[in-house]
C-alpha cells in the first residue's frame, strides 16, 4: 500500500516572554503550543532537503491562574502579534538503529503588540527569536500503517533579549521589549503516527527542560506538549483534518531557586501554565509545493496568554 503523508514542515515560534505588568515573570518555554501540529511526525518524508515557511498571526488576552482574564494596570492586556519562521529539514538517506534519520533547523522572528486597556497603552517590540535546531530526528516503519517518531530539539539562547534593572531590589528583570529567551532549552519527543492512503493520525508528546536564566536567576518549569493531528485526503491534492493541543507545565517556576510566589488575579503560585486548543486545518499540494493552513482556537488557559493562532505556510523539496 502506498502510504500518502503530508510534507513535513517544523514551525517552531516562542510564547511571549515580557516582565509584569505585561505578562509577568519570564512567561513559558520557546516551543509555542501546537506548533507540530498539522505534520504526522511519527513519518518522515522522502529523501530530500526541504525548505518552507510558516506565518502566524496570534491573537489573545493574558489569563490568570483560574483561566479568567488577568487585571494588569485596572484593566487587561490584549496581544497581536506576527510571527514569521525559515525552516530546513534534510532527510539524507541515512539509517540509525534500524530508523531513518533527518535534522532540522528553524529561525522565527517575531513583531508583538501589547495593549492594555486601563492604562490605554499600546507597546510595539519586535526581533529574532532562538534559533532552534533538532541534530537528531529518526522514525521507525512498525508495518501495519504505524510509524514511530523520536528526537531533539535544542533552542539556542541567540535572539533578541531585553533587561531592566528593578529600582527596589536592585536585580535584573526581563523589560518589556524583550523578544526571545536567555537559557538553553532542550525537548525531546516521541510520536506515533497511523497512515493509510487516505487517513492520517498523529498523538506528538514533547518534553520541555530548561537551563535558568543566569541574568534573573529564573528557571522557568518543565512542560509536556501534546499535539494532536487527524486529516482525511480528498482527491490527488487536497488534505482536510482536525488538530489539537494540550500543553501542562508539570514543575514550577522558580526564581533565585525558590518557587514563584502568585500575585493575586494575575497568576499563581509556581506559575504552572496550561492550554487547551483545537481547530481545523486544509492542506493543498501542487507540483510538489505544499500551502497548509492551520486554525488553533484558544479553548482554555491559565498563566499565560490565551492565544488564538492563524498559520499559513508553504513548504517544497529543494532536491
Amino acid at each position: 500500500m502506498k502510504i500518502r503523508t503530508l510534507p513535513l514542515i517544523l514551525v517552531v515560534t516562542s510564547s511571549l516572554a515580557v516582565s509584569y505588568p505585561l505578562l509577568a515573570a519570564e512567561g513559558l518555554t520557546p516551543l509555542q503550543p501546537g506548533a507540530t501540529t498539522g505534520t504526522h511526525t511519527g513519518a518522515l518524508p522522502p529523501n530530500g532537503l526541504y525548505v518552507s515557511m510558516t506565518s502566524t498571526y496570534e491573537t489573545g488576552v493574558v489569563r490568570n491562574g483560574s483561566g479568567d482574564t488577568a487585571k494588569i494596570a485596572g484593566g487587561k492586556n490584549k496581544l497581536s502579534n506576527v510571527g514569521l519562521a525559515m525552516a530546513a529539514t534534510w532527510v539524507p538517506g541515512w539509517e540509525f538503529l534500524g530508523a531513518r534519520y533527518a535534522a532540522m533547523v528553524v529561525q522565527p522572528y517575531k513583531f508583538i503588540q501589547v495593549k492594555n486597556t486601563g492604562q490605554h497603552t499600546t507597546d510595539h517590540t519586535s526581533g529574532l527569536l532562538g534559533t532552534s535546531i533538532t541534530p537528531l530526528a529518526l522514525s521507525w516503519d512498525l508495518h501495519n500503517n504505524f510509524h514511530l517518531g523520536a528526537g531533539l530539539a535544542i533552542y539556542l539562547p541567540d535572539g533578541k533579549t531585553a533587561y531592566t534593572r528593578n529600582a527596589t531590589t536592585g536585580k535584573k528583570e526581563v523589560s518589556g521589549d524583550n523578544v526571545s529567551w536567555d537559557y538553553w532549552s532542550f525537548e525531546p519527543n516521541i510520536a506515533i503516527s497511523y497512515l493509510t492512503d487516505d487517513w492520517g493520525i498523529t498523538l506528538n508528546n514533547i518534553f520541555d527542560f530548561n537551563t535558568k536564566n543566569t541574568e534573573t536567576d529564573y528557571r522557568s518549569g518543565s512542560t509536556w506538549y501534546l499535539d494532536v493531528t487527524a486529516t482525511h485526503r480528498i482527491g490527488n491534492n487536497l488534505n482536510a483534518g482536525l488538530i489539537g493541543n494540550w500543553t501542562k507545565q508539570i514543575t514550577d517556576d522558580k526564581v533565585n531557586g525558590r518557587t514563584v510566589q502568585g500575585v493575586e488575579g494575575i497568576y499563581s503560585t509556581g506559575k504552572r501554565v496550561e492550554h487547551i486548543k483545537a481547530g481545523p486545518m486544509l492542506s493543498y499540494n501542487f507540483s510538489g509545493v505544499t500551502v497548509t493552513g492551520r486554525v488553533l482556537i484558544n479553548l482554555h488557559s491559565e498563566n499565560d496568554a490565551g492565544m488564538t493562532f492563524f498559520h499559513l505556510g508553504v513548504s517544497m523539496p529543494l532536491q
